[in-house]
């Protein structure tokens, strides 16, 4: 038994370096752990989340964007400043030409100091071979005026005197008297005269100065009676409320 005992508690050299081996190693783990419960290393612990790393770049971002606003309102500030100060400039500039300029041409009285415009020369204009173009001209006298004008020159025959554009529709003694001096009316000039024996219903329905009523009693006239040879006959057709000037647009031939 004894014998037994011993054999298992006798080792061969290489098994007493391997348990020694091990011994050493496990002495060491338990020191190792000893030192670092006893003397734990320093080091700081860093804990992040997603929130506080967003709000530290949206921080970033609000305090970049505040310098930017701050910069533009600078730039905006020096601008408005550079321009004040360059209208101030030119105000004195024109201020000081002015003067200058008054000073050399004091005796023209007339001369108007505060803006220079090409004075615009008037053509006078005959109104009854005037166009639209030459028409809008005339002070007072737009587009739809000028070919108002000329519209009632045709149905008219042409004008036998100047006066006859207060017979246009718009036309008042104030717009009329603007342009008075401007127009002139052919001295040889021949209206268009209506053929009061031949020509129909409808041309003569268009002349200005005849009424409906009047054309009928004439046409009626023509077909019953025959030719009308006079103006005191065509007065007489007609009656009191024939124009006088309508004597100039009739041809009896």
């Amino acid at each position: 038994m004894k014998d037994e005992f011993e054999r298992y508690l006798t080792f061969a050299k290489s098994e007493r370096i391997a348990i020694i081996t091990i011994i050493v190693v496990i002495v060491i783990i338990l020191i190792t752990q000893y030192l670092l419960i006893k003397f734990p290393p320093k080091r700081t612990a860093y804990f992040h989340n997603l929130d506080s790393i967003v709000n530290a770049q949206q921080m970033e971002i609000d305090s970049l964007l505040t310098l930017d606003s701050i910069k533009n309102a600078e730039r905006k500030s020096a601008y408005a400043k550079r321009r004040s100060e360059e209208s101030k400039t030119r105000a004195k500039d024109k201020k000081k030409w002015q003067n200058d300029y008054k000073k050399e041409y004091k005796h023209n009285d007339y001369i108007d100091y505060q803006c220079f415009t090409e004075v615009k020369t008037i053509p006078i204009v005959n109104i009854n071979t005037a166009d639209t173009s030459l028409f809008k001209e005339l002070p007072g006298i737009g587009s739809s005026f000028a070919k108002r004008i000329v519209e009632y020159r045709e149905k008219l025959g042409g004008f036998i005197e100047s006066e006859q554009l207060l017979e246009v529709y718009g036309m008042d003694t104030i717009r009329f008297s603007n342009i008075a001096e401007y127009i002139i009316v052919d001295s040889v000039f021949e209206p268009n005269r209506l053929r009061i024996n031949y020509d129909s219903f409808k041309i003569l329905n268009k002349h200005p100065y005849l009424k409906y009523e009047d054309v009928k009693k004439i046409v009626n006239y023509r077909e019953q009676k025959g030719l009308i040879i006079s103006w005191a006959q065509l007065e007489k057709i007609v009656g009191d409320g024939i124009g006088p000037n309508l004597r100039e647009y009739v041809d009896f031939e």
